[in-house]
């Protein structure tokens, strides 16, 4: 098709933090991500058009999150998304819409002080996939990924730092990956901002070997992006924010930049 070498970026949420929810309480959230690339970064790391035909990869996709506290310190996770893949050059263009993968996960408050510590579990399966899907809506296969969550208020400040460090053991023909995470936020009034990083590994002695789904090369390659998330609270528990982010290093990897916006809702 168009020979795209893109990274299928699963943007939504990336388990809120280290804090769980207390018993019958949770968070929820829905949110459209709009990404686009029409750059690369290659195998040496250095960034470059896409393709040789102004080829241009697009996507717009809805987000259903949601933690439920199923006792103080346990916190079901999960997570559905679906929308619109577009993949095109001067010569071809082809589409996608559906259902994307579901995530099931949870996570367990260790240690509550002077750092929350919470491992995490979580499963991904491809709810939505077919095979015929071109663009691919996923790989396809299921994933499975452990995490280690860290939390610090920085209190009387209206401050907090997060981190987190995951392994994702990935189905099919695709590799494993690390995964990093660094975050500072704070509030003021009605206002919440954060800024952070995050970064994934990929576990391959050959990254330019990559794996296929339908006609679209999935990148084994790495990749590190940076974001800012503002939130206004517009009434009571609901609040809406807005998330700019974007690839700023990586090798075999799409260089693309998603802005999002989002409704929540915390009881």
């Amino acid at each position: 098709m168009l020979g795209l070498l893109l990274v299928l970026l699963a943007t939504g949420q990336v388990w809120a933090g280290a804090w769980s929810q207390a018993k019958g309480h949770y968070y929820a959230k829905s949110s459209g991500i709009f990404y686009r690339a029409d750059k690369v970064f290659d195998e040496m790391g250095k960034r470059r058009a896409l393709g040789m035909d102004h080829d241009r990869f697009e996507s717009a996709q809805g987000f259903v999150y949601l933690e439920y506290g199923l006792r103080d310190r346990l916190t079901l996770l999960t997570q559905i998304s679906g929308g619109q893949l577009k993949a095109e050059n001067d010569l071809l263009r082809k589409e996608t819409a559906g259902i994307g993968d579901l995530e099931l996960g949870f996570k367990y408050q260790l240690v509550d002080q002077p750092v929350v510590v919470s491992p995490s579990l979580s499963i991904k399966l491809p709810t939505g996939y077919h095979k015929a899907y071109d663009p691919p809506l996923g790989t396809g296969n299921t994933d499975l990924e452990v995490r280690l969550l860290l939390g610090r208020s920085l209190f009387p400040l209206p401050l907090y730092l997060g981190a987190d460090a995951g392994y994702r053991r990935r189905g099919g023909q695709f590799s494993d990956q690390l995964s990093y995470g660094f975050e500072a936020g704070g509030s003021h009034g009605r206002v919440f901002a954060k800024v952070y990083v995050e970064g994934k590994q990929t576990l391959s002695g050959n990254q330019e070997s990559s794996g296929e789904v339908g006609s679209i090369q999935v990148s084994e390659g790495d990749f590190a992006k940076a974001g800012v998330n503002l939130a206004l609270n517009l009434a009571g528990s609901v609040w809406v924010d807005l998330l700019v982010e974007g690839i700023f290093t990586g090798d075999n990897i799409g260089a693309g930049r998603s802005w999002g916006l989002g409704f929540a809702y915390r009881y």
